[in-house]
């Protein structure tokens, strides 16, 4: 007789088997801080207000390194990075990029980390994170629409300038942006219309974050230059519905207008990898499950779908933090919540930091 069983698989997996790639390869620069990973997944900044170059040779950066070869991940979230929380939770499942088996390193990993044992190690990712300029009040994100002045622009350029000088002959991708929309930010946007080859002679992908309410025909075509860089994208949405949207979690945005723009996105033939990003909380929780279906019917195969908690970037108080995040077992709509969760998950063509609520279907003889 088979019984079938619903359990949430807990952690055996050994970490000293697996190293990550990301501090070996990545730095995210934000106006103050330095980081080798996304600020909310790896716990610890590099030194703030450091130059780019000090930031990447720093101690701190070492000691994450190290964190990674001796197979503690103590820096590392175990909960927020959805990678090491889908490691850690199912236990091992194969290649999770960019966390790898040390058995099975593959060759880009390993001469990176040979580089680093011999004190020559460069980054190959940047993420430009040094503008908050948004047209958008997400209340998960800000508490009023920001805009850069003549002086940050110009903050922005110097930014961008020392990157290129420091390290523009390594990097091979640019993230732009984890902190605003890259449509929106002058500086951003001027250094696609204006990119030079030259000083990124290695340079091989762009990636935009984006809330792509600026993303339409008239400004692509002002960062045409850039066009045969710009491979993948994130597109941060958070929403199915045209209330949710506008009134709870992109304040200041326009559902048809978003439509629109999402639509002439998928026509863009160089673009191979399109990311669409859902903060999950209370307000739009029960929206997780026609979000997924509307991402995959418009971006098809192209389309990645992920789910993440809410973080709190210092815009809710504590008490107010509580009644957002409905991933804690103590909110008062958890259980609904759990239920939304494996409406959707496990789905293909999408990843997410909620694998301890994902109940997986087995079966015992």
């Amino acid at each position: 007789m088979r019984l079938s069983l619903f359990i949430i698989v807990m952690s055996k997996v050994n970490l000293n088997d697996y190293v990550c790639a990301v501090p070996f390869t990545s730095l995210e620069i934000m106006d103050k801080q330095r980081h080798l990973c996304c600020s909310s997944w790896l716990l610890n900044p590099l030194p703030e207000n450091s130059s780019v170059k000090d930031a990447w040779f720093s101690k701190e950066a070492n000691d994450i390194r190290d964190s990674m070869l001796d197979g503690s991940f103590r820096h590392c979230s175990k909960t927020q990075c959805p990678v090491l929380n889908q490691l850690v939770t199912e236990g091992p499942i194969g290649k999770i990029d960019p966390i790898h088996r040390k058995d099975s390193l593959p060759i880009h990993l390993l001469k990176k980390i040979e580089s680093y044992k011999n004190d020559i190690l460069y980054p190959s990712i940047v993420q430009f994170s040094f503008d908050r300029s948004c047209n958008l009040k997400c209340p998960s994100c800000r508490v009023s629409i920001i805009t850069a002045g003549s002086k940050k622009i110009k903050e922005v350029e110097l930014t961008i300038q020392e990157i290129e000088d420091t390290f523009g002959k390594y990097i091979e991708t640019i993230y732009i942006t984890g902190s605003g929309d890259p449509f929106i930010s002058v500086g951003f946007r001027n250094f696609m219309h204006n990119l030079d080859d030259s000083k990124w002679p290695k340079l091989k992908n762009i990636h935009l974050h984006t809330n792509a309410t600026k993303w339409n025909k008239k400004w692509w075509k002002f960062i045409e230059p850039a066009h045969k860089y710009i491979k993948s994208c994130e597109i941060s949405i958070d929403a199915a519905t045209k209330d949710t949207y506008e009134n709870k979690t992109r304040i200041g945005g326009n559902w048809e207008e978003l439509m629109d723009n999402l639509k002439f996105i998928s026509t863009l033939p160089k673009l191979k990898r399109i990311k669409t990003s859902f903060v999950v909380q209370q307000s739009n929780y029960t929206e997780m499950k026609d979000f997924y279906d509307m991402m995959i019917s418009i971006f098809k195969s192209k389309a990645e779908v992920f789910f993440g908690r809410i973080n709190n970037w210092g815009t809710f108080t504590d008490e107010v933090f509580f009644t957002h995040k409905v991933w804690d077992k103590a909110h008062p709509e958890h259980n609904l919540f759990v239920d939304e969760v494996n409406k959707v998950l496990p789905a293909r063509q999408c990843w997410h930091n909620l694998q301890e609520f994902v109940k997986t279907s087995k079966s015992m003889i």
